[in-house]
């Protein structure tokens, strides 16, 4: 029997260093958050699979398991379950539509400015950390491993 968890994560656009965020369609008046996509799930085998089924669900894309980079995981108290944050490298900026919400890229300097949850705005910091960190390794500079 698996373990319940949770996965979320965000499309990373490398050229224009921009992600892809989700602002769920509320019912009531006040604005909505805006979030990472997500889902929990104890049927795949880990998370990754979690995330890509998600997207692919979300956004009728399908994105190859090479291009799903993973952040970090993490027990998040609030839900009670493991938390596994990933990011997914694409080629080009698309705009997507869903009756569920609204889809909107944004740089990492103007999520500062939105409504976010607490941990969204960590998660998305951590990522950000991770994606720098990845440049620079590339880049053939020291990082902390």
């Amino acid at each position: 029997m698996h373990k319940k968890f949770y996965a979320s994560g965000f499309f990373y656009h490398p050229p224009t260093q921009q992600i892809l965020l989700q602002q769920k369609k509320s019912t009531e008046n006040s604005s909505s958050l805006w979030s990472m996509f997500g889902d929990e799930c104890s049927s795949e085998k880990n998370a990754a699979q979690t995330f890509l089924r998600l997207i692919n669900k979300l956004l009728k894309i399908k994105i190859k398991p090479d291009f799903i980079h993973p952040i970090y995981t993490y027990f998040h108290k609030d839900i009670g379950k493991n938390h596994a944050v990933f990011y997914a490298e694409v080629h080009e900026v698309k705009n997507f539509s869903s009756k569920k919400g609204v889809f909107t890229w944004f740089t990492f300097k103007q999520i500062l400015k939105l409504q976010l949850s607490e941990q969204t705005k960590q998660d998305l910091i951590v990522g950000q950390r991770v994606i720098d960190a990845g440049i620079r390794k590339g880049l053939g500079l020291k990082t902390l491993e």
